[in-house]
């Protein structure tokens, strides 16, 4: 699905919101779950332009403690404007939101290993994370259907490349195998240490095993780089539930769930956010905990034998169940702390360039 792009956004830090740490722990049985809970929503109509820049696709997004600031990635392939980031300012006071819009101050545009722009159909960038000082790292899901592989990078704040990782095989696209045509590395995160980069597909590889259906999710996989060496650390299966609704409208008869975000809590465990969608019935955005505790690590497997261990999960959050209006939801960050001392989470949902770029500012309670 045609969900993504690249941004970064500044929070306005009143006196009473404070620093949120990079890491919060969770725990994986009974009421040591987190509580997720819905605070505020801004959307921001499709045809919104910034900068000189269409404002959309937004499909990422990060948090940088030290200065306030998210970084969000618009999946833009440089067909609008060319592949790049934004600093925005949420406008956040003691109850939410405190404007209808955010403060767009800055956009950087991605750069290619030549120092030049992408060109139109090169890249499809889709998530976003800080990695330290002047660097953040960033996925493309290329496009499996003329065989662009996708990548995982890393750049520095003016949007330069750095390096690229070296992926396995298993995930290179190719006749009856590979990351299917968008459907791959939707999800980007960290390890709470720093140390490693975890990624995982929408859906799963070829090789793998069928796409979600009405009757049976996708296993798609989580796969852990040593950030230093490039080096695989493990591969997981993360099974997603089934196709939320069956389509209702005869002329998009199209439907699909996915995974298109992780969020590390700790060394184990993570926020996943799922995607489901229906033509005629719409987005529906879940949150679940999930784990690497008690799962199969098929580190190095071409093709799942069937018999792994999925990671376990929890339902934490059903964004269509707060009454808000729910759009293509792609990211999620830590956000500043509550006026009361409670964590926050900010999602952010993709526009596509047609409807609506959405900001979901949670509460996130660790007991």
């Amino acid at each position: 699905m045609k969900h993504r792009r690249l941004l970064t956004v500044t929070a306005l830090a009143g006196a009473a919101l404070l620093a949120v740490p990079q890491a919060a722990h969770a725990h994986g049985h009974g009421t040591g779950l987190p509580r997720l809970s819905l605070v505020d929503t801004i959307s921001i109509p499709a045809g919104t332009t910034q900068l000189g820049t269409p404002f959309g696709g937004l499909s990422g997004i990060d948090y940088d403690a030290r200065t306030g600031a998210f970084t969000a990635i618009s999946d833009d392939r440089s067909a609008l404007a060319p592949a790049r980031w934004y600093t925005v300012r949420l406008p956040l006071d003691r109850t939410g939101f405190s404007a209808k819009a955010p403060q767009v101050t800055d956009v950087t545009t991605v750069l290619d290993t030549d120092g030049a722009p992408f060109a139109n159909g090169t890249v499809d960038p889709e998530s976003v994370r800080l990695a330290g000082r002047d660097r953040l790292l960033w996925t493309s899901e290329g496009a499996a259907s003329t065989g662009l592989a996708p990548m995982i990078r890393e750049a520095s704040a003016d949007g330069s490349f750095r390096r690229d990782y070296r992926l396995p095989a298993a995930y290179l696209p190719a006749t009856g195998r590979g990351v299917r045509n968008n459907l791959a590395f939707e999800s980007l995160t960290l390890s709470a240490d720093g140390r490693s980069i975890v990624v995982a597909t929408e859906a799963a590889l070829a090789q793998d095993g069928p796409i979600a259906s009405l009757t049976a999710g996708t296993g798609a996989r989580v796969l852990v780089l040593d950030r230093s060496s490039g080096r695989t650390r493990a591969e997981y299966v993360y099974r997603t539930d089934p196709i939320t609704a069956a389509p209702t409208d005869p002329a998009n008869p199209y439907a699909d769930r996915g995974l298109t975000e992780l969020l590390a809590l700790n060394d184990t465990d993570f926020l996943a956010v799922e995607r489901s969608f229906a033509g005629g019935v719409g987005f529906t955005i879940q949150v679940f905990w999930t784990t690497t505790r008690g799962a199969t690590n098929a580190a190095g497997r071409d093709a799942l034998t069937g018999r792994e261990r999925v990671m376990p999960k929890r339902l934490l959050l059903d964004l269509n169940a707060t009454g808000t209006q729910v759009d293509n939801v792609e990211g999620i960050t830590w956000g500043p702390r509550l006026p009361n001392g409670d964590r926050s989470l900010v999602l952010v949902a993709d526009d596509n360039f047609n409807s609506f770029t959405q900001f979901h500012l949670l509460r996130f309670r660790d007991r």
